[in-house]
C-alpha cells in the first residue's frame, strides 16, 4: 500500500467459495489504485462463486473509491461472481445508498465484523 491510512487484506472464507477483503481506514483517490488493483485481481479462472468486501472499519469513501467499488462490481457480474459489500456503517453506509450500491449491501448483522 503506498499510504498508511488505509489497508486492504484478503481472507480466505471457510465455505472456501467466498472470497473475503477487508477494508479499513480512509478510502479517497490514494488508495483507488490498490483497491482496483485487488478487487479486479480477485475476478479470474481461479475466483471463488463470491466476493464480499468487508467495510466495518472504514470511516470514509470519495467518489475514487465507489469508482473502485463499482469497477470490481462489474467485472464480478460479468464473471458470474456475486459481489457484496458488508457492515457499511454511519456516513459510509450513506455514501454508498445516496451513489445507488445498497443492492449490494448485506443486511445488518447478517456478516459478522
Amino acid at each position: 500500500m503506498a499510504d498508511d491510512y488505509y489497508t486492504i487484506a484478503l481472507e480466505p472464507a471457510d465455505d472456501g467459495a467466498t472470497a473475503r477483503v477487508r477494508l479499513a481506514g480512509a478510502f479517497d483517490i490514494g488508495a483507488r489504485e490498490d483497491l482496483c488493483d485487488t478487487l479486479l485481481g480477485m475476478v479470474g479462472p481461479d475466483a471463488g462463486e463470491r466476493i464480499l468486501v468487508d467495510l466495518n472499519d472504514v470511516t470514509f469513501v470519495d467518489s475514487e473509491a465507489i469508482n473502485a467499488l463499482i469497477q470490481g462490481y462489474l467485472a464480478a457480474e460479468r464473471s458470474g461472481i456475486d459481489f457484496r459489500l458488508a457492515n457499511a456503517r454511519g456516513i459510509v453506509e450513506r455514501v454508498l445508498r445516496i451513489v445507488g450500491l445498497d443492492h449490494l449491501l448485506e443486511p445488518p448483522g447478517t456478516i459478522a465484523g
